[in-house]
């Protein structure tokens, strides 16, 4: 194991200066100890083919990237490292997760498959890839050899890391927080003050109270839906691991299949970042079914905090313009509770966006329920209520 300052100081003395990615609790102590630093740019790419684009970017201004991302997410970046990267010779160090690591600890069941294929992934992109140095006396071997190559070959150069290669490294500062115009109204009680807002517990326990035959709640992955198994474990709860983005394409697909039930898409804000464009489709079709709840602290909760670029804009804007049906967002649980009660008495598609807090409970569990169980008990959920409505 390494300190996040024995890799990141050689990067530096290299030139490696720019960094951006999304989040994984592995990468945490590099992603923490770069925002910390000034003499390091991080940027927060929305996902991980963003990523390698927006370090294409630097690379070609002159400027030594690193991209740093859950290997869960290596599939969104398949095309830039095969079309963009590869046809254009752009290098960049790039260093990607194991997370469900056959040969390591028992991992979330979604990085099962992805952990035994990342290395014959990479290897079909015919990338070259080394595992990360995790001794500190391997450190400059490993990144002059990635120099090496990535100066001769003109190429992107892996590294794979594996779970506690590198040591904690705590967050210190908030990263940007930058201020939009709310074209939409935002009903606000304490938005100078990001501490004085509400849980995500209190604004998921005001969800579940219309929990009934009729209603069914998609939670996005991360804290979201293990709040909300915490909060009570109900048939009518599907909980997302993985698929980063999804809840809300997932929630569309049964609004659209069964537009007698009520759904829910309890979603995040870097989730939503990731994948905006459902928001589109959801416009577009217009399912009358459909409310849409965006509780958004303003960060990636689930890998230690790190900033996301939602305080510079404004979701309930974008819903508008996505032809939303009902729009609202507020920061008080007094308003969202008004505003979800509205929501179940009216057609949509409806957008409530809370603004909450960061953080949640200590000692917070997983699911003790599989995904595929919570897949079966979901389906036959949905199949007895429409059976009834």
């Amino acid at each position: 194991m390494i300190e996040a300052q024995d890799f990141l100081s050689q990067c530096l003395k290299r030139k490696f200066n720019f960094f951006t990615g999304t989040p994984c609790s592995y990468l945490s102590p590099f992603i923490n100890y770069v925002i910390d630093h000034p003499e390091f740019d991080f940027v927060d790419a929305t996902n991980e083919g963003d990523a390698i684009a927006i370090a294409a970017g630097a690379t070609l201004a002159g400027r030594r990237s690193v991209v740093m991302y859950q290997n869960s997410g290596l599939g969104n970046s398949v095309n830039p490292l095969t079309s963009l990267t590869a046809i254009f010779k752009i290098p960049m160090l790039v260093i990607t997760t194991l997370r469900g690591d056959p040969h390591g600890e028992s991992d979330e069941p979604q990085h099962k498959l992805m952990g035994t294929i990342t290395e014959s992934l990479l290897n079909t992109m015919q990338i070259s890839w080394a595992y990360f140095p995790n001794e500190k006396m391997a450190i400059e071997k490993a990144l002059d050899q990635a120099v090496a190559y990535m100066d001769k070959e003109k190429k992107p150069y892996f590294f794979v890391m594996k779970k506690n290669d590198v040591a904690p490294y705590d967050l210190k500062s908030q990263g940007p927080c930058l201020k939009s115009q709310f074209n939409v109204k935002h009903e606000e009680r304490f938005s100078l003050d990001r501490d004085k807002r509400y849980t995500r517990t209190e604004a998921l326990g005001v969800l579940q109270s219309y929990a009934d035959r009729k209603t069914i709640f998609v939670a996005t992955t991360g804290k979201t839906g293990r709040e909300l198994y915490e909060l009570g474990d109900l048939p009518n709860q599907f909980y997302m691991v993985g698929s980063m983005g999804c809840a809300l394409p997932l929630g569309f697909g049964i609004a659209y299949a069964k537009p007698k039930l009520k759904v829910y898409v309890i979603d995040g804000d870097g989730a939503l970042l990731m994948r905006t464009g459902s928001m589109a489709t959801v416009g577009a079709y217009s399912p009358k079914n459909l409310i849409h709840i965006l509780l958004d602290n303003e960060a990636h909760d689930s890998t230690g905090g790190q900033s996301t670029v939602s305080s510079s804009l404004s979701f309930s804007t974008v819903a508008k313009g996505f032809c939303y049906r009902h729009v609202f967002s507020t920061d008080h649980l007094g308003f969202f509770k008004d505003y979800v009660a509205v929501a179940m008495k009216q057609d949509g598609p409806t957008f409530i966006q809370l603004k909450i807090k960061k953080g949640s409970p200590k000692n917070l569990g997983r699911p003790k329920i599989s995904p595929e169980e919570v897949a079966q008990r979901f389906s036959q959920f949905i199949s007895r209520s429409v059976g009834v409505l």
